[in-house]
């Protein structure tokens, strides 16, 4: 089977390490923010928009998501298509 050529693969999956890496930071603060509305919400006994759980397991979803948009930022900036 043909190797698929660096142009092609950049026009068809547009990865950019540098995009990713800011979408990581992104991710992990809202995750962090999240997680301490969370906390806020379960120690005042208060429902703040969702329940204290919600917010914990929005905050584990955006960590994953974090996690996600680094590994592909570094496995595209491996394959210097940046």
């Amino acid at each position: 089977m043909a190797e698929i050529p660096n142009d092609v693969k950049r026009m068809l999956f547009e990865r950019s390490p540098k995009l990713c890496c800011r979408m990581n930071s992104i991710l992990t603060y809202l995750g962090i923010a999240f997680m301490l509305i969370g906390i806020i919400s379960d120690a005042m006994n208060k429902v703040l928009g969702l329940e204290s759980t919600h917010w914990f397991i929005m905050a584990v979803g955006f960590w994953m998501l974090g996690i996600f948009t680094w590994f592909r930022g570094y496995y595209s900036a491996k394959e210097e298509l940046d």
